[in-house]
């Protein structure tokens, strides 16, 4: 990823969750915000680009990681969280599409300085109010550390009930950024506070790295310049790895249990999912 630049994995996403919203008949996560956060031209330019086998598990995926982690923001709201802690946020509308939710919650986006500006700005150009609880946070993790940042924030409350989301990110980092970064939050964070992420399952890649799908994905990702890492995870260890950074694993969800929960019965459905899991987690 070019640091001046915004990361174009964001608006892909973004792409995505519109899509979903505006065609879907059954909509597993509605974004009605999404669409104009993309530019037309990037917009034009995604359609272009688009390849069915990449394109439409991939969105299968963004849909029921953000509903997934919307439900546990329900949730955890009503068991006394009062922060919310977006990493990778990108183009992330829960700020300003959840207003019924905001009122109780101070939220931190939390991204690299070039997609945040970009956010900003299109933000701005929209003519959206930015909410007071709303706070941007701008870290280069190769120049700046999230414990360090976030801690040096005068909104953030290190005694408070806290949720992390950690989304499409683990893909790209490194099996000891992954560490490093949960260690922050284990830091940074009271006991009880909780983070959702979602993981490449690391026997299901290894089985399937010939694929077409993952092919054809890791050919797109190095053409943009941001390559997965596959800092990833063995699900049957996954309890264990968390317990030694100081979580305890409260859900660890497989494709198979993400397609029953959320894609069951739902006609828009084409492909299945393969290889991410969800994962949920409570600092001890």
């Amino acid at each position: 990823m070019d640091e001046n630049s915004v990361s174009n994995t964001s608006l892909w996403t973004a792409y995505m969750r519109a899509y979903h919203s505006k065609n879907a008949t059954n909509k597993i996560f509605d974004d009605h915000l999404a669409y104009d956060l993309v530019p037309k031209e990037v917009r034009e330019q995604i359609e272009q680009q688009i390849i069915h086998e990449v394109f439409l598990p991939g969105t299968n995926n963004i849909v029921t990681r953000a509903r997934y982690t919307e439900d546990i923001v329900e949730e955890t709201i009503q068991q006394g969280v009062t922060q919310y802690v977006i990493l990778g946020a990108g183009m992330d509308t829960f700020a300003f599409r959840r207003q019924d939710l905001m009122e109780n919650l101070k939220v931190f986006e939390i991204d690299h300085p070039a997609t945040q500006e970009f956010k900003f700005q299109r933000v701005t150009k929209l003519g959206w109010k930015i909410p007071e609880n709303l706070q941007f946070i701008p870290i280069d993790f190769t120049k700046q550390d999230l414990e360090t940042e976030l801690t040096n924030s005068p909104n953030y409350d290190p005694k408070a009930k806290t949720l992390f989301s950690w989304l499409g990110v683990i893909n790209y980092l490194t099996r000891e950024e992954v560490e490093t970064t949960l260690l922050a939050i284990a830091n940074i964070a009271s006991s009880g506070s909780r983070i959702v992420f979602d993981y490449m399952d690391l026997n299901a890649i290894e089985i399937n790295k010939k694929s077409q799908q993952v092919q054809e994905s890791k050919k797109y990702l190095e053409k943009i310049g941001e390559p997965r890492t596959t800092g990833g995870f063995y699900p049957s260890e996954l309890g264990e790895d968390l317990s030694n950074l100081g979580f305890n694993l409260l859900e660890n969800l497989s494709p198979s249990d993400i397609e029953k929960r959320y894609l069951r019965g739902f006609t828009d459905v084409q492909n299945a999912l393969t290889y991410i899991n969800f994962a949920y987690s409570v600092i001890k």
